[in-house]
């Protein structure tokens, strides 16, 4: 199984399985192969790597505002943060960065159709969520907002024009771009 870990800001992918009666961690091109037992407690468990005992406590992480995933792992007394989530989470976060670094959302219809009426016109300030266009496919009115908000800037189709899935139909930037 691979999770994507975080633990004290740094970010590494890790996969871990059982060979016999041994649990393998790989990580960042690391292999560690441990015994590992639960105690009964539930929270503890006790790892045996290269001949040395450790006793791990993991609970739920109990500080601030938890994210799902969140834990607090302790060992030797000291406890670290440590976020634990699905790899495709990476992923979707770099998508996210990189919609954010280029700053400008393109609002494209999600099927084709007619493309009714905007509610906007260039250099109207618009709030995340607001309706900006609708768009008319099998008789049905469809309106379409906006994810993030900001300054319309473009119309990139005159209204009444027929539209395709996916074709773009106005851009909006952030506020102070």
């Amino acid at each position: 199984m691979k999770l994507w870990v975080t633990l004290e800001g740094r970010d590494a992918e890790v996969e871990f399985h059982a060979e016999g009666g041994t649990l393998v961690l790989e990580v960042e091109g690391r292999r560690l192969e441990a015994d590992f037992h639960r105690l009964p407690d539930g929270e503890v468990y006790s790892l045996i790597v290269n001949g040395r005992s450790h006793e791990v406590r993991v609970a739920p992480a109990t500080q601030g505002e938890a994210r799902a995933g969140s834990l607090d792992v302790t060992l030797g007394g000291a406890t670290f943060p440590v976020e634990v989530r699905h790899p495709i989470e990476k992923v979707l976060q770099s998508v996210r960065r990189a919609a954010a670094a280029q700053g400008v959302e393109t609002i494209k219809s999600p099927m084709p159709g007619l493309l009714v009426a905007y509610k906007v016109k260039p250099g109207d300030r618009v709030a995340a969520g607001a309706a900006v266009a609708v768009v008319e496919a099998m008789k049905m009115q469809n309106e379409l907002t906006t994810r993030d908000g900001g300054v319309v800037g473009e119309l990139l189709l005159a209204e009444r024009a027929p539209v395709s899935a996916g074709q773009p139909l106005l851009r909006i930037r952030p506020e102070g771009a």
